[in-house]
């Protein structure tokens, strides 16, 4: 088989992968729902003037946030 411009370039994608460490990985897949989270707990939903039932803002909120703390915890113990 001839190798094509095409086999550099996956050749080049492979190799700058394998130079991540795989613990760099692992703390990512952790701090990225850490961010979301932190997000979801200080952001306002919506406008004041918007007739938004709060109890129904807080519901979602909770939601969320168990959501994201479950990743957290799951993907911290992997």
């Amino acid at each position: 088989m001839t190798s094509t411009f095409l086999h550099d370039i996956g050749d080049t994608i492979r190799n700058a992968m394998a130079t991540v460490p795989l613990s760099l990985v692992g703390w990512a897949f952790v701090a990225i729902p850490l961010v979301l989270l932190v997000w979801v707990l200080t952001c306002p939903i919506g406008d004041d003037d918007e007739n938004r039932d709060p109890k129904h803002v807080r519901l979602l909120r909770i939601g969320a946030a168990l959501a994201l703390v479950l990743q957290i915890v799951i993907y911290g113990l992997l």
